[in-house]
């Protein structure tokens, strides 16, 4: 049976409204959470939501469990934990979509970029998130059928993006991390397709200097 020290219950409110509609998407309820006994994993008490442009839909589900992981914790003190700022509700949908794998990683990283945007996050941090989640999160064989947007795929469909998601990205270090982060600040343009294209050798072509250690978000543009 699952034991609960005491019941906690921690309503994270959303930087917007939760029916408010953004350019990236819009999340629907609010999340409301409980510790576990562990003091490191909480219990969503209610579905939460994020729904895509295009009406893709992410559903954390009540009772799942999320603790922040599928943001590696060695950014966290660089980028912020997962429950703190504008991106905690994309980093609640993003961790139960991690766990559960039902969808393609690639597919999982790039709704945290909209879920995040949604949330507030300006458009340099919002990269820079993506690229730690995509580039050094978790990474997952593509399920049987799986589509780029989740749902049912015909074979070749299926086949090509199993093909893609057998090239793992190439990044492991904080060097690597600390040259993408400061890459992107001086690319603010930079589309995620070049974002997941990174490498290591291309990172210490344009940065051959370790950046200096920052902690926080960057600043963004005056214009964004």
């Amino acid at each position: 049976m699952r034991a609960l020290s005491s019941i906690v219950c921690a309503i994270l409110p959303v930087a917007l409204s939760t029916h408010q509609a953004t350019p990236f998407g819009r999340f629907q309820g609010t999340v409301a959470t409980e510790w576990l006994d562990d003091g490191r994993r909480m219990r969503l008490l209610r579905d939460f939501r994020f729904l895509e442009p295009d009406g893709t839909e992410w559903i954390a589900p009540r009772d799942s469990s999320i603790d922040g992981a599928s943001i590696p914790q060695v950014f966290w003190s660089f980028i912020g934990g997962p429950f703190e700022g504008r991106y905690r509700n994309a980093s609640v949908v993003h961790d139960v979509a991690c766990v559960v794998k039902t969808r393609p990683w690639r597919r999982v990283h790039r709704m945290f970029y909209l879920a995040s945007r949604t949330g507030g996050v300006g458009v340099v941090n919002a990269k820079v998130m993506f690229g730690a989640v995509f580039l050094f999160g978790p990474h997952w064989p593509t399920p049987p059928g799986g589509s780029g947007h989740g749902g049912g795929a015909a074979g070749g469909a299926a086949r090509f993006v199993m093909a893609q998601d057998t090239l793992q990205p190439t990044l492991s270090t904080d060097q690597d991390f600390l040259r993408m982060r400061e890459y992107i600040r001086r690319n603010p343009e930079i589309s995620l397709a070049s974002i997941e294209a990174l490498t290591r050798e291309r990172l210490l072509l344009a940065i051959p200097e370790v950046p200096r250690i920052f902690r926080g978000l960057l600043e963004e543009p005056s214009n964004r």
